[in-house]
């Protein structure tokens, strides 16, 4: 699940499903509508612009409308009514002037718990911003983080269960970055520092020393950690649905690895190993509409499964003990995935630990 597409993705997929590239089913969000210019982006400013958008990114074959920054509550309010006519689903970012309550009624998947934290602010709060996306930059959101109200908290997770809203939470990423932290021999440390770019490396070092310059008080940050990760609880205890998905490559997690951190992050929530691995699995097929397809493991479904060495329903983290994969029945064994990994590397520049080599 591709979330800022791009043509050379679309151009991927058709290779992939054609048979003549070894790789994953695709779905491909659109690139990124904001109210400013970012890469891979398109700036909307006035509701005729957010229509005309969606009719566009529909129209070129991409899967979801990827909402991110700056979108204002008219030009919201035109992108959900346009993509109700075209058929293609809202997902992403929940700005602040559309606010999360709308977020709900438009049935929009969210990304990154965005808004819930602006959301559950206490009516005596003298502050109305907080820390979601860019907020985490500024200390001085950080002191909303005294005034969250975990009345307001459940009851925000009970209405995202209700309204049937796909929740991609992020757990991992959001708060290893910004509430945890990681020293550089730990990020160096990780099989995934080897595949990225260099250039990529630099700008996630970049940003991670300035955010760490400045940071908040430790009280704050394990208020922020147990605030996500109560809202996850919380939300599949309402019956709400859970979504897996990693936000690679931001802060230095690559495709594979950063997704299996992130289910065991769900069971630091208080997820059952059953409910983590279900984010991963049965979840997104029932998401993207493919449940009848694949999933879960039956008879007639498509054999994408992965052998483990050991049993993930006792420990989440057994789901990286990896001696297998299946991909639409294409068999890969450890030794074969190992020699994707060296040759990725090596393309990449990177000089991979001797568990990779």
């Amino acid at each position: 699940r591709l979330m800022i597409g791009t043509p050379e993705h679309l151009r991927l997929r058709h290779e992939i499903e054609a048979g003549r590239v070894l790789g994953p089913q695709l779905w491909v969000a659109s690139p990124q509508f904001a109210g400013k210019q970012y890469d891979n982006g398109v700036v909307i400013t006035t509701p005729d612009q957010a229509r005309a958008a969606v009719r566009k990114v529909k129209g070129e074959g991409y899967d979801f409308v990827k909402l991110t920054l700056f979108i204002t509550r008219p030009v919201y309010d035109a992108i959900t009514d346009e993509a109700e006519r075209a058929g293609i689903r809202v997902v992403g970012h929940v700005d602040d002037s559309v606010g999360l309550a709308r977020a709900i009624e438009a049935h929009q998947q969210i990304e990154h718990l965005d808004n819930y934290f602006e959301s559950a602010l206490a009516d005596s709060a003298p502050m109305k911003a907080s820390v979601t996306q860019y907020g985490v930059f500024k200390p001085e959101n950080w002191k909303s983080l005294d005034y969250i109200d975990d009345r307001k908290l459940d009851a925000l997770a009970g209405a995202t269960a209700r309204a049937g809203i796909w929740s991609s939470p992020t757990l991992n990423v959001f708060n290893q970055a910004f509430a945890i932290g990681m020293t550089d021999a730990e990020i160096r440390a990780r099989p995934d520092w080897y595949m990225m770019p260099a250039e990529w490396r630099s700008l996630y070092l970049g940003a991670r020393t300035k955010y760490w310059a400045t940071p908040a008080e430790e009280s704050r940050r394990k208020r922020y950690v147990q605030v996500r990760n109560h809202l996850v609880k919380a939300i599949a205890d309402s019956g709400g649905k859970i979504l897996a998905g990693s936000d690679t490559p931001e802060w230095f997690h690559v495709y594979g690895w950063a997704l299996h951190r992130e289910l065991a992050s769900y069971a630091t929530a208080g997820l059952t190993p059953y409910q983590a691995l279900e984010a991963a699995t049965r979840n997104p097929a029932e998401f993207l509409g493919a449940l009848d397809q694949w999933g879960t493991i039956e008879k007639g479904k498509r054999a994408d499964l992965v052998l483990l060495a050991a049993n993930p329903l006792e420990r989440i983290t057994n789901t990286e003990r990896i001696e297998a994969v299946s991909l639409g029945g294409r068999w890969m064994p450890k030794a074969e995935l190992a020699a994707m990994i060296r040759r990725a590397s090596d393309r990449l520049g990177g000089a991979p630990p001797d568990s990779l080599r």
